[in-house]
């Protein structure tokens, strides 16, 4: 069973769509298979993390050939960063699903199931043009989602999500069949096993020029400043599980490609880049928290503060140290359950008061008070509350700027603060502003707390008790780390 363990991961949800599919199935089929596909990936990935290694690498690899000729495989392996991605993938989709337990639209459905074989093909492709199957693979459904079932101006969001996203994908593509181009030229063979692409040497401008092609895609998804117009109106427009999918999953594989791919092929080249990556996480640290304080749609409100702490995690990806490298792995993790279960509230919220609009809201805390409780935790959550794991992974990125720059420790020590002035300004509007006469107040059903509550749970399981997850991946990140301090000297 293990020999086959991530390719069961991957396909199953596609494979119970396709069969639903074939047979028609009713809203009523597509929700149990769609919800049995998640419980049974969970299952299959808590089995996977239970025969893991920590001190190992690479992984439960499958190395089949596809297209031989032109040297593609289906290569696929998990590691520790891979497998803190898939860890959370598995986590949310079941939440989602409870989430979207009224939902009669089929299409829903369907675009789920891809859209999670998708991103879970991505994490675990260790071929690249494998890997980029999975990655226009993810695409599709998003826009799917928001052009069809999302509200506002949806379909010209779409578009644009589509177009931008596309670019990126069409300057990593080249940058891809370059490498495997060069590879074939040197050694008489195709492939685009990144283990085989990683030992080409490539002079200095041609290695700028490809890693700006992988740099232009993963910008894009995360995204830095610069790269992020499409972001606020995306999520303004997206219905909920495709936010929480964007934000808690999407985003951080823009991390995990530099990461993977940055770090595997083109490491001495990054520190090329480096200064101006990390001149925009600085900015957009700040930029996005400004326009967070500002913004009166608590989705775009969200949107923004998510850009901050993803600058906050790329940044810390740039200063090659174990406490900047462990925080940003860690607040992978601890944002994305936090994001979720954020813009899950958010969707409750419209589904009871009709608007996400700040002023609009107020005087919830006096009616409906288990609501309260959770929109506040996960709101305190992303600002890095004490006992939750954002705080742990926020302080290691704060020590570990400190230890590259004293300045940069200074600048990014700002992040929590600004985080604390919109989230708590925000949450005294909202929670203990004067009541709108026109809302009706509704308390959390069982069937929603029960979807929010595991998330609660892990959150404060991560603040607690840091060390006995951070085990599962520091072994790894020291040996990385190591290695790539011995090629390259470290980023300067």
């Amino acid at each position: 069973m293990m020999d086959n363990i991530l390719t069961n991961i991957i396909f199953l949800p596609l494979f119970i769509a396709v069969v639903l599919g074939i047979f028609r199935a009713n809203a009523k089929y597509l929700k149990i298979g769609a919800m049995f596909s998640s419980v049974a990936t969970l299952f299959l990935v808590a089995l996977l993390t239970y025969n893991f290694d920590p001190s190992g690498s690479m992984q439960f690899t499958k190395n089949l050939a596809w297209i031989q000729n032109a040297g593609i495989s289906y290569f696929v392996g998990v590691d520790a960063l891979s497998l803190v991605i898939l860890l959370l993938i598995s986590l949310l989709m079941p939440p989602l699903y409870i989430y979207m337990y009224h939902e009669n639209r089929k299409g829903y459905w369907y675009n789920m199931m891809l859209l999670q074989t998708g991103v879970t093909g991505a994490v675990l492709s260790l071929d690249l043009m494998l890997f980029y199957l999975f990655w226009e693979t993810m695409l599709l459904p998003i826009f799917v989602m928001i052009g069809k079932y999302g509200n506002g101006h949806h379909q010209y969001n779409s578009m644009k999500i589509l177009l931008m996203t596309v670019l990126g994908s069409m300057s990593m593509l080249f940058s891809i069949l370059y490498i495997g181009y060069v590879y074939f030229e040197t050694f008489g063979a195709w492939s685009f096993s990144l283990h085989d692409l990683a030992s080409i040497d490539f002079d200095a401008k041609t290695s700028i020029l490809l890693a700006s092609g992988f740099l232009l895609a993963f910008a894009i998804k995360i995204p830095l400043v610069g790269f992020h117009t499409w972001m606020a109106p995306a999520y303004g427009s997206a219905p909920t599980p495709a936010v929480v999918i964007m934000s808690s999953i999407m985003a951080k594989l823009g991390i995990y490609g530099i990461w993977r791919f940055g770090y595997g092929l083109f490491d001495n080249t990054l520190q090329f880049y480096a200064p101006t990556i990390i001149t925009l996480a600085l900015i957009g640290l700040l930029y996005y928290a400004i326009r967070a304080i500002t913004e009166p749609n608590l989705r775009k409100m969200f949107a923004y503060s998510s850009g901050s702490h993803l600058s906050l995690i790329a940044l810390g990806l740039f200063l090659t140290n174990i406490y900047a490298w462990s925080g940003s792995l860690y607040f992978i993790a601890t944002h994305a359950l936090a994001s979720a279960g954020m813009f899950i509230v958010i969707g409750l919220t419209y589904k009871r008061f009709g608007t996400v609009y700040i002023g609009s809201l107020g005087g919830i805390a006096s009616k409906a008070p288990k609501f309260t409780f959770f929109f506040a935790f996960f709101a305190l959550a992303i600002a890095g509350l004490p006992g939750t794991g954002g705080f742990v992974a926020e302080l290691l990125i704060i020590i570990g700027a400190f230890k590259f720059n004293f300045w940069i420790g200074v600048f990014t020590a700002t992040t929590m603060l600004s985080a604390m002035v919109y989230i708590f300004w925000m949450i005294q509007r909202v929670l203990f502003g004067k009541a709108n006469n026109d809302c009706e107040y509704k308390d959390l059903s069982v069937r929603e707390t029960v979807m929010l509550a595991p998330l609660v749970i892990l959150l404060l399981a991560t603040g607690i008790f840091p060390s006995y997850f951070m085990q599962m991946f520091d072994p790894h990140l020291t040996s990385t780390l190591e290695m790539l301090i011995s090629n390259t000297g470290g980023l300067k």
